[in-house]
């Protein structure tokens, strides 16, 4: 075993594998989450001892991602460090090595971040992730129906980083959990500051493989909607990066707890992929998100129109309501219009801005004229 100038633990072992123990008194008591949810490990709570296997073909591939999932799933500090964190030795079984690990175990919090990881852990502890307003509008009235949260995160030297930049860094260091749990409070939190009126929704993205059991994922959003003083029925969750969603039966379980909280459920970028129209029968959202791809092609080939047009068919025959995502020109916000989508969103309507653009200022209810519209249309949203 190896150890970077960081300490944290790396394998050099032949096989390439080894067990990671971690050891933390009264752990029934004191961390039931570990007991509760399946995260690949081995609970022994007879010896407060929770043995992880690390290395190639297992769950976890080295130390780090196991330090920064647990710094994801707990989230006070004073717990993080009464956790200690050892090997063990594959030649003795566990009962004999008890009073070895207990003496010789590290602090939890020894193991901390290696040299080439990103600034991410250090953004979602210091909660610099910022949200970023996009306006959704009605087709009809071009009055504003709601906004898009989006993410974007502060860097050390105060530069904004993208949210693709913010995903990468996530999935390179098992930190999509503790991403997606930090924006979705950050949103809620944000989104009930701004005094919009209680018929403004707010649509938040979430990532469903990043949500492991949803009474234990979801209880930390429903405690930041508790206290942003929304509504539920004016939060519409949009389900994200369906592709990578392997368990149909698990995501069906995570809506069914967003329902049951009262929450709406969006699918974004309907016809972007293979599987969107199962997904669409499957998880029978409140509203649909027509990619924008499909949107723009629309304009000038007549099967994209046809698919398009479907696809919106489909929606209200189904009670959904329909957004036509991505529209940039006037061309494309007349078609959609044309084809009867209930909402618009995308740069033709208005732009992503900060929230802090948003604070003190008064949203123009309708957009009156379409000279608000085009390149200078994100400008004129606020008085």
């Amino acid at each position: 075993m190896t150890s970077n100038s960081h300490n944290v633990a790396l394998c050099d072992c032949k096989s390439g594998r080894r067990t990671l123990i971690l050891l933390a008194d009264d752990l029934a008591t004191s961390f039931p989450e570990f007991l509760n949810f399946d995260y690949g490990w081995r609970v022994h709570p007879g010896f407060d001892v929770i043995e992880i296997d690390i290395g190639p073909g297992e769950r976890w591939s080295n130390a780090l991602e196991v330090c920064n999932f647990l710094r994801a799933v707990i989230v006070d500090r004073p717990r993080i460090d009464r956790i200690r964190a050892g090997w063990l030795n594959s030649r003795k079984s566990l009962p004999q090595q008890l009073a070895q690990l207990g003496s010789e175990a590290e602090p939890f919090s020894a193991f901390g971040v290696h040299d080439g990881s990103s600034q991410l852990l250090a953004i979602l502890q210091e909660r610099r992730i910022e949200s970023w307003l996009q306006p959704v509008v009605k087709a009809d009235s071009l009055a504003i129906w709601g906004y898009e949260c989006l993410m974007r995160g502060r860097a050390d030297d105060g530069s904004l980083i993208s949210a693709p930049e913010l995903l990468d860094w996530a999935k390179r260091e098992n930190l999509t959990f503790m991403l997606d749990r930090v924006c979705r409070e950050t949103h809620l939190l944000n989104a009930g500051s701004l005094n919009f009126g209680a018929d403004c929704r707010f649509l938040i993205n979430f990532i469903p493989t990043a949500i492991y059991k949803p009474e234990f994922c979801l209880s930390t959003s429903l405690a930041a909607m508790r206290k942003s003083g929304l509504r539920p029925g004016q939060i519409i969750f949009e389900v994200v990066e369906t592709e990578s969603v392997e368990n149909t039966e698990h995501l069906l379980g995570i809506l069914d707890f967003y329902r049951k909280s009262g929450f709406g459920i969006a699918l974004d970028d309907l016809g972007s992929g293979y599987s969107g129209l199962t997904m669409l029968a499957d998880l029978k959202p409140d509203l649909i998100k027509i990619d924008r791809g499909i949107v723009s092609k629309s304009v000038d080939s007549t099967s994209h129109l046809n698919v398009c047009s479907s696809l919106i068919q489909m929606g209200h025959d189904n009670g959904q309501m329909v957004l036509a995502e991505g529209v940039e020109t006037k061309a494309e916000a007349d078609l959609m219009k044309s084809l009867g989508v209930d909402l618009f969103q995308g740069y033709y309507f208005g732009k992503p801005q900060a929230l802090e653009t948003f604070i003190g200022n008064h949203v123009h209810e309708t957009m009156r004229n379409a000279n608000f519209l085009g390149s200078g249309a994100d400008t004129h949203l606020l008085r």
